[in-house]
């Protein structure tokens, strides 16, 4: 019986230890981007909730670096930050990093001031100057060299103060947040969003790193090299095996049982198709 105790004892503290091992570390810059996250120290948000129940998913935990955006994309780039909850995918960007789905719905839409042309493409951005973050790469124009202005540490405030001060004219981000921060700005009268410009509703992307221990890859034999290269068509996919692929399952699988709408609609008070309708 003492063995048999004894035994026990070693199974339990292995299965412990073992899902103590498995930690996924998100890193973000320290201002906030609400109601996704806080700034620092605060973690609170949508993310550390989807990702948290994620992570749970898969028997591991979820850890949280906070750190000027450039440094977290290092750490990202190194291997010791394994994932950035949302960012864009860019040629230069996925050398070190694998971007997938995470399940979050999403719209680019811009932000301007009240009674300017509509903004039907990146193309009617020529005579603009861009607001953009610091490591973010903002609209693309296929025609025109865009003129871009990029602050360090960019909050929402400091978005609306450089445009009502005509220090600059566009600014582009997820509909969620700007409508989030709109509806209790008290300039929002003088503000404009731009629904069309940017691409229409899709996913918001995660970049997981590619140097982390928890990435493995193998060939995507799914590849077309003869087409643009992008997050649905890239040279590799995720291992089964790996972390980086079962946290991907994961997310997919609590978009498809409505959790990730759930959360989306409590942060924002309204799913993002109800969000876009009302324009």
């Amino acid at each position: 019986m003492k063995c048999f105790l004894i035994l026990v004892s070693l199974l339990l503290w292995q299965m412990q230890t073992q899902a103590q091992a498995c930690e996924i570390t998100m890193g973000y810059r320290t201002t906030a981007r609400m109601p996704n996250i806080n700034a620092k120290p605060n973690n609170a948000g949508l993310y550390f909730d989807l990702y948290t129940a994620a992570a749970k998913k898969i028997g591991c935990e979820l850890k949280v670096v906070r750190s000027p955006k450039n440094r977290i994309l290092r750490g990202i780039a190194d291997g010791s930050i394994d994932f950035y909850p949302g960012l864009t995918f860019t040629k230069e960007r996925s050398k070190d990093i694998f971007f997938y789905d995470n399940g979050i719905p999403a719209a680019d839409v811009g932000l301007t001031r009240k009674g300017e042309p509509k903004i039907k493409s990146y193309d009617d951005l020529q005579e603009k100057i861009i607001l953009a973050a610091l490591g973010s790469p903002g609209p693309q124009s296929t025609k025109y060299k865009l003129q871009f202005k990029r602050p360090p540490e960019l909050t929402f405030d400091r978005v609306i103060e450089l445009i009502l001060a005509k220090q600059a004219d566009f600014y582009m981000d997820d509909f969620g947040t700007l409508y989030y921060y709109l509806i209790q700005h008290p300039r929002q009268s003088d503000l404009m969003l731009h629904m069309n410009c940017c691409g229409g509703i899709t996913r918001l992307k995660l970049g997981f790193s590619k140097n982390s221990p928890h990435f493995k890859a193998v060939s995507n034999l799914s590849y077309d090299p003869a087409l643009p290269l992008g997050v649905n068509n890239y040279p590799i996919k995720l291992d089964e095996e790996s972390i980086a692929y079962k946290f991907h399952m994961a997310l997919l699988a609590l978009e498809e049982d409505g959790f990730t709408n759930t959360l989306y609609k409590d942060y924002y008070g309204a799913s993002l198709q109800d969000l876009m309708n009302e324009d």
